[in-house]
């Protein structure tokens, strides 16, 4: 086992499971963070309790002051519970990695959106890949912590990030096509093989 690096990530088919299957052919950790009748694959559940997804609705509703999604008016538990798991993928890493179905310089769609605002609220360390224009895009935030306004994606064509912190979060879209996954090795490769 690499004790050096943890992953935290959903178990969820797509990118969650694709950053933990190919993470363990390196010896790294996952996390995989669940809750009471969530269908997961992940081989390390931690189930979170009822207190934990409380603390999590209390970060996703922080998430949707930017989002605007209504967190409040989702009619799903289910979905919810989704939402709050995303906060202890944040929480409890200092870097994250995401693949995303689509996005902007502002806008990412689906959960993988959720957890990233978690992350931008708590000024956390941020690389995204884009399957649709393939390439990575970084984070940069504005120089006083307490200015959110204008803070923006930069893309980085050409570029492989690699993994920095002992404890991160590779997540991302149910969706994951080749480009994405290949992104995902190649992170590993870019941080392990030459180490």
């Amino acid at each position: 086992m690499n004790n050096k690096y943890t992953c935290h990530s959903g178990g969820c088919p797509g990118a969650d499971m694709a950053w933990e299957t190919e993470g363990y052919k390196y010896g790294v950790h996952t996390i995989s963070y669940s809750f009471h009748n969530h269908q997961q694959q992940g081989k390390n559940q931690k189930i979170l309790t009822r207190d934990e997804l409380e603390e999590g609705y209390f970060y996703a509703r922080l998430a949707d002051k930017t989002l605007k999604r209504n967190f409040d008016h989702i009619q799903y538990p289910y979905v919810r519970n989704l939402i709050s798991r995303n906060w202890f993928q944040i929480k409890n890493s200092d870097e994250v990695f995401a693949i995303a179905k689509t996005m902007t310089k502002t806008t990412i769609e689906g959960g993988t959106g959720w957890a990233i605002q978690m992350a931008i609220d708590n000024r956390k360390t941020i690389w995204v890949y884009d399957q649709v224009n393939k390439h990575w895009w970084t984070h940069v935030y504005k120089a006083d912590p307490n200015v959110f306004f204008g803070d923006v994606f930069v893309p980085m064509e050409n570029y492989v990030p690699s993994i920095s912190k002992k404890n991160f979060a590779g997540i991302g879209t149910r969706d994951l096509t080749d480009d994405g996954m290949n992104a995902i090795i190649d992170v590993y490769k870019n941080t392990l093989m030459a180490k």
